[in-house]
């Protein structure tokens, strides 16, 4: 075991939005041991940080849902993804016109169109995830110009509706294209990201520039956006409250992420390993 990749919202991260004490002295005796744990999620760079940044040892995130890793020191971004502007405005336009809420990835950061935060707020997203989202979300006054302007590429995007169906009617347009993949993150938000890019993708290439076999490659998440990691991992996990979907493809489940699941999984798993298991 060298790397192991967790996602954050409703995995590592409690309800509430916050990693526990107890998971962050877990995370850090992990990393004593020479392993990487390496946050894998759909947040930017920056909204991991916010999240992750006081657990010692951290070296690399992986944001935006596998379009970008970063090593911490210096921000520098080694890895990253994008998606066509001609697909990225198209997106934007049909969101915007149809009243939901858009945000772009780009680089270590994410942004949205000031006044745009009142949409996201009024959809079923719990409200500490909405807060936290964006509370580093960058406000600029238009987005489409800065699109189209060639000023803003995105890795990834994401929107969500008031109304669910809105989203489910949004996911059912982008079958149009073909240079794009996306999935649901939580029940009421959905992911846009280049083809071919993802958290598997980016693990890859991660695992490849340490000199990491695949072998020592753990990984554990809760939602659809996961499921690409968990098959690729050698190991992947789901959290007990994750979705269906990825349970039924994880190797194990494990207790659910307000109940600590993947600290208290590392912790027996360090045992095992200590103990000559």
């Amino acid at each position: 075991m060298k790397i192991i990749a967790i996602d954050l919202d409703g995995t590592l991260l409690r309800s509430d939005s916050n990693i526990s004490g107890y998971s962050k002295e877990v995370l850090e005796k992990v990393q004593e041991e020479d392993i990487l744990f390496v946050p894998t999620s759909g947040r930017c760079f920056r909204s991991i940080m916010a999240k992750v940044g006081d657990v010692k040892g951290v070296r690399y995130t992986i944001g935006s849902n596998g379009t970008v890793i970063t090593e911490c020191e210096g921000e520098k971004i080694i890895y990253e993804k994008k998606i066509s502007r001609e697909t990225s405005y198209a997106i934007y336009s049909y969101v915007k016109e149809n009243g939901g809420f858009y945000c772009g990835y780009s680089g270590n950061d994410s942004y949205l169109e000031a006044g745009a935060e009142d949409i996201f707020r009024a959809t079923r997203t719990e409200k500490a995830m909405c807060d936290d989202l964006l509370a580093t979300d960058l406000r600029v006054p238009d987005l489409g110009r800065m699109i189209l302007d060639g000023e803003l590429t995105f890795g990834k995007m994401f929107f969500s509706f008031i109304d669910p169906s809105d989203n489910a009617a949004c996911v059912e347009w982008l079958g149009r294209f073909d240079d794009i993949e996306y999935g649901y993150s939580t029940p009421y938000t959905v992911e846009i990201f280049a083809r071919g890019s993802n958290k598997d993708g980016a693990l890859d290439y991660l695992r490849e520039y340490l000199g990491v076999r695949r072998e020592d490659v753990i990984a554990i998440g809760d939602s659809e956006n996961d499921l690409a990691m968990i098959r690729y991992a050698h190991l992947g996990a789901a959290v007990a409250n994750g979705m269906e979907v990825l349970k039924k493809h994880a190797d194990l489940v494990i207790p659910a992420n307000d109940e600590d699941g993947p600290a208290h999984f590392l912790e027996d798993m360090m045992e095992e390993i200590k103990n000559g298991g």
